[in-house]
């Protein structure tokens, strides 16, 4: 009934027991993917940024700016960052661009 579901986590092999366990599992493997997700989203973006710095290109990581903070504010909204790391984050990304 549930073959689609990998019982694979990060502790290890879980199989649940109840209904009501299988379906948290569904739910927090969802959940998981998409907070991977959203955290690769802000890696992503934080490179692409600091590749242009290395390179040079100020007016460039000027225009990545904006969707890494997009990206950082939706992963604090999500609650996979915390608020202040993200203000954080965005504080030190800026500072790198002005002094570059």
């Amino acid at each position: 009934m549930w073959a689609g579901i990998s019982y694979e986590t990060r502790r290890g092999f879980h199989i649940p027991n109840t209904r009501s366990a299988k379906r948290q599992l569904r739910k927090s493997l969802v959940n998981r993917a998409h907070n991977q997700m959203r955290r690769s989203a802000v890696r992503y973006w934080r490179g692409q940024v600091t590749r242009k710095l290395a390179g040079g290109d100020r007016e460039g990581a000027a225009q990545a700016l904006p969707s890494y903070y997009a990206a950082l504010d939706k992963a604090a909204k999500r609650g996979v960052i915390h608020p202040n790391r993200a203000a954080r984050m965005k504080a030190r990304m800026t500072k790198r661009l002005e002094r570059a």
